[in-house]
């Protein structure tokens, strides 16, 4: 199995440490996505994305490339926000059963899920919905083998009838769009 993230890998594997920033910038926002499937709360998604990626770093020279990279690191962020999920429901076990749980304080308000921050959520999901759909054809088909389907650039060749190195141009353009679409959202909160 092709993995286009090996160059990489190698290279952080052989201790060029600097380079995992390309691994999270590519992956980041698709595995806090996938923590606040689990987490419901985009504080805490962030916080397990961030142990996941911390955990798969560590674990690096354990990986053998027998899946895709980021098969592995689906994984790992499942089981990091799973075991977040039940050290989280102990917390709130041990507090319940506590005399003193009508005294504890709550720190960390921001971190509460609130239907402001639901609605935040909410509201960015339809504006990358609607950035996406306006893209042209050809760019929504390439956001959708890679960054929904997880295909590799061969698959999308083959599928979209273009060669490699117009499939990544064309990838980079769209993200770009989305990319500055979300800033300008954020920009205008």
């Amino acid at each position: 199995m092709q993995d286009d993230d090996k160059p990489v890998l190698d290279e952080i594997i052989n201790g060029n440490i600097s380079k995992y920033e390309i691994i999270i910038n590519k992956y980041q926002a698709r595995i806090i996505s996938l923590c606040f499937r689990y987490t419901k709360s985009y504080p805490d998604a962030e916080e397990v994305a961030q142990e996941a990626f911390l955990k798969a770093y560590n674990s690096l020279n354990k990986f053998r490339f027998e899946s895709k990279f980021y098969s592995w690191l689906h994984r790992i962020a499942i089981n990091c926000s799973l075991n977040y999920i039940n050290s989280k429901e102990k917390t709130k076990e041990k507090e319940t059963i506590s005399e003193n749980s009508g005294l504890t304080e709550h720190k960390g308000v921001a971190s509460i899920e609130t239907p402001y921050n639901a609605y935040n959520m909410q509201t960015m999901a339809e504006k990358i919905e609607s950035v996406y759909n306006s893209l042209p054809e050809d760019l929504k088909l390439v956001i959708k083998l890679r960054d929904i389907d997880d295909l590799s650039y061969d698959e999308m060749s083959n599928i979209a009838k273009l060669p490699i190195g117009t499939i990544k141009s064309k990838l980079h353009r769209a993200r770009e769009i989305l990319t500055k679409a979300l800033e300008k959202y954020t920009e205008d909160e």
